[in-house]
């Protein structure tokens, strides 16, 4: 992975605020991911535009009231994964896996990322985030005004140009 301008400072940020409130670890990865046997997610400034799209269009109807972007809200369901893992015994977790595994037979993008969003620990995961910002949009306001100015330094410092 090739080092970005200003990413460590970012990863710094985010990490002091999921340890502090969580006692998870957050690390630069290739995709927004748990690990929850480790207390650790990993984040990215990649975005896939079909699967941002149906996860906005799932979170923009599950929670009408949340205007968040699309970063928290992946940083956060990350985070939720490992906030619900233990609702899940071992076999659901496996059924969860086998769903995961069913999808690469699906060929519609969108009806992939669909089914994604109703498999029970990706829901839970994404109710925990909508949760946790209704329940503290003041402590979610003061985290992204620290971070998104960082991620916006990135784009600059690294000359990536955003496509709207």
């Amino acid at each position: 992975m090739a080092k970005l301008k200003g990413i460590k400072n970012l990863t710094k940020e985010i990490n002091k605020w999921t340890q502090k409130n969580f006692g998870i670890k957050t690390v630069l990865n290739e995709d927004f991911c748990a690990w929850c046997d480790e207390f650790k997610i990993g984040y990215t400034l990649v975005v896939c535009s079909q699967d941002a799209e149906t996860f906005l269009e799932d979170v923009s109807t599950r929670y009408p009231d949340i205007k968040a972007d699309y970063f928290l809200w992946c940083l956060l369901h990350e985070i939720g994964h490992c906030m619900t893992d233990e609702m899940w015994s071992e076999e659901e977790q496996e059924r969860f896996d086998a769903e995961l595994e069913r999808m690469t037979e699906i060929e519609n993008t969108k009806d992939k990322s669909y089914w994604y969003y109703s498999i029970p620990n990706e829901f839970f995961a994404t109710r925990w985030a909508g949760d946790y910002m209704t329940a503290h949009p003041k402590k979610i306001a003061k985290f992204w005004n620290k971070i998104q100015p960082k991620i916006l330094e990135i784009y600059e410092k690294n000359e990536i140009e955003v496509d709207n």
